[in-house]
């Protein structure tokens, strides 16, 4: 039973490491529309906000998915997601195609950040 039990808990490490990481990848590629986004939105400083949001990500998912300072990390990304969900995923500014887009991306979010928050216990 210790064995699932460690070999459960290595797989949540790697899956809810790997979803910030791969994120924190993907906003590379996807610079220039997440920037433009940003200055839609008036946030200050966008540039320098997405160069520290996608730091955060990948080194806060890698610590995640090595097992190094996992409370730390999982403590560190859950204020931010929940930050920046509010702030770029706001699907109520939204209609038609575009919502459902932000719902979907909000409610994933929340319940990413839920498995962090279970990283704690």
């Amino acid at each position: 039973m210790d064995s699932l039990h460690s070999i459960l808990v290595f797989m949540g490490h790697i899956l809810i490491g790997f979803y910030f990481t791969f994120f924190g990848v993907w906003n590379i590629y996807h610079w220039k529309p997440i920037s433009e986004v940003m200055l839609q939105k008036k946030l200050p400083s966008p540039l320098l906000l997405l160069s520290i949001a996608i730091g955060w990500q990948i080194i806060c998912g890698t610590m995640i998915m090595v097992g190094f300072f996992v409370k730390l990390a999982a403590l560190l990304l859950i204020p931010f997601t929940l930050m920046i969900v509010f702030l770029l995923h706001s699907y109520w500014d939204y209609k038609g195609e575009l919502r459902k887009q932000h719902m979907a991306l909000f409610i994933t979010n929340l319940t990413v950040s839920l498995g962090a928050l279970i990283l704690l216990l």
